[in-house]
């Protein structure tokens, strides 16, 4: 096996869309620059693209492959989401019970 075939290995392709998504949902620095920056729409068309991969592939995958691809995209789904939602998470935090019961008893 040469060296460019060890490179390209299935879960290096997916672990190599999943880096750039971390980077594109504003998760990690972009290596070509330093920065942080969000493109959601970037991430969620990486995050499709591994979707695709997964169907496409159903079937045809050694288990340790099918592992990382399915906990990576689950993973990134998480991520995603709560990058989409920020605010709904920080409203839940929030006791929103104490105000209800507050306009009870008025």
């Amino acid at each position: 096996m040469s060296k460019n075939e060890a490179l390209m290995d299935f879960s290096n392709i997916v672990l190599s869309y999943a880096v750039n998504a971390t980077i594109h949902l504003g998760l990690t620095p972009d290596p070509a620059n330093g920065q942080i920056s969000r493109d959601l729409n970037r991430s969620k068309d990486l995050i499709d693209i591994l979707d695709v991969l997964k169907t496409k592939t159903q079937g045809n995958l050694s288990d340790d492959e099918e592992k990382v691809l399915s906990e990576t995209l689950s993973n990134l789904k998480m991520l995603y989401v709560k990058a989409v939602s920020p605010k709904e998470d920080a409203e839940t935090k929030k006791s929103p019970k104490k105000d209800k019961k507050a306009t009870k008893k008025d």
